[in-house]
Order: structure tokens, then C-alpha cells, then sequence
């Protein structure tokens, strides 16, 4: 069953249709998709909230966002005059913002695999969890990239401590740290995640850089603006300042989900690691001397992704690998490969001492407060209306095309034919894979996001801990 290199998936197709297998959803493009579709929702956190947009090719290499804006309420009392008088006049004019960002792309591709005769156990053995593997890869980039514009764009952020938390913006931190709204420029000159004032700049370095994060880290010399633990105070007064001082509306819906998402309407959506939530279990507010005080509404773990309610007016999600750094504000990455496992990184896992300042443990983490509108980005992933109902026609299958699919292709070189091992890195020469002996896959993503009101996301950075 060997594959040219002329047109890998049509050839294939022909070549599953000759054999006993008559169910079409068994063939290998139905098998593809109905991989991608089970797996791009458990990665979906931040693209849910913002992946709003549609891209298609030849759009251009720019968004644009022009973003209107009410008129201000100008005054506190109202009093017309009577009808035996001339009345008096308001004129509104509403102001505009126009918000744009160059648009951004990232190949992936797999290793080479080596074909077998039997495309079956080939499939089964090989394919699909390599096939796996890169869908989760290019959704967790996606989130990543933005969760990135959350931390880097927003104009503030939230201390936690204890109950008596802070914004940022109302205390005096080290250094000449003070959060800043960086431009996306900015944020592509960050060399992976070393954004250091001597990698980048000053001002990214003071503006949500490295020594940003660590004038709020324990170790600063202001000990008093440090972030201690996240309280269930500390999220009322979060979700006060996007309501009352920020005015940031509420989410009504969520992005590229076939099901519904009443959950989420009418709230505001709290990102945090399951740690964060589960030490809000012994919060000394969910219960006082009196009875309970700070009680949320429904602590209970709920369907669909979502963790719970706060008092009816924040919904929780979880991000299975947050933003952590150590004392000296450096990220670390949240997992390892050890004797050729993939582990989790025991710097990103452990935790110091309250008041001791570690550069080997991960004591400090962020989550995101987030309202409605803050950001809009381009979608990745397939169109889930598209899967929602229960027959999907073939003809309307094969003419899909989305950001990020993943092709299956025999184009590309391999090494001289002097060995089948796959892991060769083709240092005795290289040779065209006429045979079509290898396979990999394939895949290429468009992102872009702009902000809608970065003020209407509040990162909340506090102390980690864990509460037995």
C-alpha cells in the first residue's frame, strides 16, 4: 500500500476504499476530524473567552478593531425644566478607538513515521497519538498566546493578600516596577520567556517583565506591596474593582463551544489553578464565629469545564498548567522530560516558605479575572457548529477547511536508503521520499488579538499554598 508523493491524502483515501472496511467514518479523514473535535475543548480556556474571531486566507496581515465608545454620564442630578418653559438640550457624540495588531503564524509538524503494511495497527499504534499529541500542542499554544496579551496588555494588575489585597497601580514597588499596557511589538522581542530589562528592554522588563514580578515576590525590599495568599475576600474586592471602578460587563456567552454556556452568562469568569481553588475550601471568611460570612453560592464542581460559582457573580475555571514564577520573578515552564518521561517540573510544583525567598520553587502564580470583551482573537481549531448535530454529510466533511487543521502529507526528505530507522538524522545524506515509505503530519496556525478594553481582565497575582 505505498503512497506517492503527488497527493498524500486522496491517495489514502483510494487506497482505505479498496479495502473490507465499508463504514466511511472508519476511513482516515473522519477518524482525523472526530480526533480533533474531542480533544480541542479540553485545552480551551482563554480561546473560549476571546477566540472570537473568524480568519480565513487572504484577509490580510492586520487587524483592525475599531471599537466605539458611549458618551460619558455628565452629571449627578436631573432636574428638566416645565413644560411653560424652553427646554434645555443635550448633545451626545460617541468617541471611537481604533485598536490594531500585525497578524502572527506558527508551523508544527511531528516526527517522520515509518509506513507500515498494515494501516491499521499503524493507525492505532502510531498515528493517533502522535495525531493527539499535536492537536494539544497547537491548543495550548493558542491559549498561551492568549493568555500572554492577558498578562502583557492588561494597563494593571490585582495583589492578593490575605484579604487585603491591592492594585498595583495604588502602591510604590521597587525599582521603578509599575505595570504597563505593552505594545505587541513589545511583547515579540521577548526572547521565549526571558523578559528581562537586559533581554528586552526597561520598559518591559519594570513594565510586567521579570523585575516587575519580582518587586511583588517575597525577597523585595518593600515587603509591605508583596503578594501573600489568595482569599475569598480578595476576589470580592477583584470583582469590585472590574465592576464598580472599571465598569467591565459581564459575559453573556462563550466562543467555539457546540453547547450551550448559561454557566458562564451574567458572570465574570475567574482563571486559576485547581490548587488556588481547592485552598478557598478553608478560607477563615467561608465560615466565622457567627456563621458564614464570605459564603459563596455554590461551591460545588460543576460540568463543562467550569469550577464553581462565587456568590453569583463569578464563574471559576480551571488552566491545567498556570503562569508560575519564582522569587526573582523568572517563569518557569510547567513540565520536564526525566529518564524520558514527561514529568511535572518539581522547581513549578514546589512551594517555599512564606516569608523565605526560593529561586528553586515556583511560590508565586497568577490568575485572571476576567470580564467580557477585554480581548478578541482569531479562532483556531475546527468550527464545533459544524459537529453539533449527529450526521455529518461527506461532501460538506471533505470541502472544510480551518485554522490549524492537521494534513497528513509524504512530502518531505528522508534519509538515503541505507537504514528504516526513523530517528536518523539524515547525516549520510538526504533523498526524496518517492516510496512514500514516511509519513508526518502537519499543520499551520494564524493568531492574532486585539484589545477590546484591556482593563476589563484583572490578572491577580498571589502566594501559593496548600491547605491540608
Amino acid at each position: 500500500m505505498a503512497v506517492t508523493a503527488v497527493d498524500p491524502s486522496s491517495t489514502l483515501a483510494q487506497a482505505m476504499s479498496t479495502t473490507a472496511v465499508s463504514n466511511n467514518f472508519n476511513k482516515l479523514d473522519f477518524y482525523l476530524v472526530k480526533n480533533e473535535v474531542a480533544l480541542f475543548p479540553k485545552w480551551n480556556v482563554y480561546d473560549t473567552l476571546y477566540g472570537s474571531i473568524k480568519w480565513q486566507p487572504n484577509m490580510g496581515d492586520t487587524l483592525q478593531g475599531l471599537t466605539p465608545t458611549p458618551s460619558p454620564i455628565s452629571r449627578s442630578t436631573f432636574a428638566p425644566n416645565v413644560l411653560a418653559d424652553a427646554p434645555l438640550k443635550d448633545i451626545y457624540k460617541i468617541g471611537e478607538r481604533n485598536e490594531s495588531a500585525k497578524l502572527s503564524y506558527h508551523r508544527y509538524e511531528s516526527t517522520r513515521f515509518r509506513f507500515l503494511n498494515s494501516f491499521e495497527s499503524f493507525w492505532r499504534d502510531q498515528l493517533s497519538y502522535a495525531h493527539k499529541d499535536i492537536v494539544r500542542q497547537i491548543q495550548t499554544s493558542q491559549n498561551q498566546f492568549i493568555r500572554t496579551l492577558m498578562w502583557y496588555q492588561t494597563p494593571d494588575v490585582y495583589i492578593a493578600d490575605g484579604g487585603a489585597g491591592r492594585l498595583s497601580s495604588s502602591v510604590t514597588l521597587d525599582g521603578s516596577a509599575a505595570k504597563a499596557s505593552l505594545t505587541q511589538d513589545q511583547i515579540r522581542t521577548i526572547d521565549g520567556d526571558d523578559d528581562r530589562t537586559s533581554a528586552t528592554t526597561s520598559a518591559i522588563g519594570t513594565g510586567g517583565g521579570q523585575e516587575y514580578r519580582d518587586a511583588l515576590a517575597v525577597g523585595a525590599s518593600t515587603a509591605a506591596n508583596t503578594a501573600g495568599y489568595l482569599t475569598l475576600k480578595d476576589i470580592y474586592s477583584a470583582m469590585l474593582v472590574l465592576q464598580e471602578d472599571v465598569g467591565a460587563p459581564t459575559f453573556d456567552r462563550q466562543h467555539g463551544v457546540p453547547k450551550s454556556s448559561e454557566m458562564i452568562k451574567g458572570k465574570y469568569v475567574l482563571v486559576c489553578s485547581t490548587e488556588a481553588w481547592a485552598s478557598l475550601m478553608w478560607d477563615a471568611d467561608l465560615a466565622g464565629t457567627s456563621g458564614r460570612r464570605l459564603a459563596p453560592a455554590n461551591m460545588n464542581l460543576i460540568n463543562d469545564g467550569f469550577a464553581g460559582d462565587l456568590w453569583g457573580k463569578v464563574t471559576v475555571k480551571f488552566d491545567p498548567h498556570p503562569l508560575r514564577f519564582i522569587d526573582n520573578g523568572a517563569w518557569i515552564n510547567p513540565q520536564t522530560v526525566t529518564n524520558n518521561k514527561v514529568v511535572p517540573n518539581s522547581v513549578y510544583t514546589k512551594i517555599a516558605d512564606t516569608s523565605t525567598a526560593s529561586t528553586t520553587a515556583a511560590s508565586n502564580e497568577v490568575a485572571f479575572l476576567c470580564g467580557a470583551d477585554a480581548f478578541k482573537a482569531i479562532s483556531v481549531g475546527p468550527p464545533p457548529k459544524e459537529f453539533a448535530g449527529k450526521n455529518v454529510s461527506k461532501k460538506k466533511l471533505y470541502g472544510m477547511n480551518w485554522n490549524g487543521q492537521i494534513d497528513l502529507t509524504d512530502q518531505f526528505l528522508v534519509p538515503t536508503a541505507s537504514t528504516t530507522d526513523v530517528s536518523t538524522d539524515g547525516s549520510e545524506g538526504w533523498d526524496l521520499n518517492v516510496y512514500g515509505d514516511y509519513l508526518k503530519f502537519i499543520s499551520q496556525t494564524i493568531h492574532g488579538g486585539i484589545p477590546g478594553d484591556a482593563r476589563h481582565c484583572l490578572p491577580i497575582v498571589y502566594r501559593r499554598r496548600r491547605v491540608s
